[in-house]
């Protein structure tokens, strides 16, 4: 499949949940979404009608699969974020721990009211824009945002672009706790703190764009050797 070697509209679901109905409370989760929203708006020209911000009582399981799902109607040539802040949880199986997203209305000892990871990623198959990054702030180069225009980002960024790819960076690893706060701006977790770092520009290439390898590789740096951290990012393609 040939794409063109641009983005035709950015599409962005953040997600930020700190008033759970039936598990315990988180103090920067929704901070975070906005935070991001915000950049995404501000910095790098998201059109506001395309970011659906889903908060506390908004973030309920049938929201966000509903408006996951309905993406199945973006161009190919489009590109989106999916940004989620609040509980996970893992659980063991025949075939290794499968992880879970908490819902606003999510019930820790109740699977089905929880929203299992890979339905996401499974799911992500019928949506046909080019490049989708998960960002998972939750225990547990698709995106490309062009900052400047030199002849050798050009080229980069035109090759890239004209490839399909998924990507997925978590704050933490699967048996690891995530931490709600403690972050190097002091309103964010450390794993979005960073990541609202790397996104500003810290975690530019020298051509002035910025990967979702990139854009791992300074949060993964960062967040693990942070003192206040007891956390490790991870990044992987499918």
């Amino acid at each position: 499949m040939k794409y063109k070697p641009s983005y035709t509209d950015s599409w962005a679901l953040v997600i930020g949940i700190n008033a759970y109905r039936y598990t315990n409370p988180l103090e920067i989760a929704r901070a975070d979404a906005e935070a991001i929203r915000d950049i995404l708006i501000g910095d790098f020209k998201f059109p506001k009608k395309n970011v659906c911000t889903l908060l506390d009582n908004q973030a309920t399981r049938a929201r966000i699969m509903e408006k996951f799902l309905s993406y199945e109607s973006l161009g190919l040539d489009d590109r989106l974020l999916v940004f989620f802040a609040g509980h996970g949880s893992t659980v063991p199986s025949s075939r290794g721990p499968i992880g879970y997203l908490v819902p606003v209305d999510g019930k820790l000892k109740d699977k089905s009211s929880l929203i299992r990871w890979d339905d996401l990623t499974r799911n992500a198959d019928i949506i046909p824009a080019k490049h989708i990054l998960f960002v998972m702030d939750a225990c547990y180069s698709g995106l490309a945002i062009q900052r400047s225009s030199s002849a050798g980002e050009r080229r980069f960024v035109s090759d890239m672009m004209q490839r399909a790819s998924r990507q997925v960076i978590t704050a933490g690893k699967a048996d690891e706790v995530v931490a709600d706060g403690g972050g190097p701006t002091g309103n964010n977790s450390i794993f979005t703190g960073y990541l609202l770092e790397g996104l500003a520009g810290e975690a530019a290439d020298q051509e002035g764009v910025i990967t979702a390898s990139n854009l791992m590789n300074y949060a993964y740096r960062k967040v693990a050797t942070d003192s206040r951290s007891k956390q490790t990012p991870a990044l992987w393609s499918y």
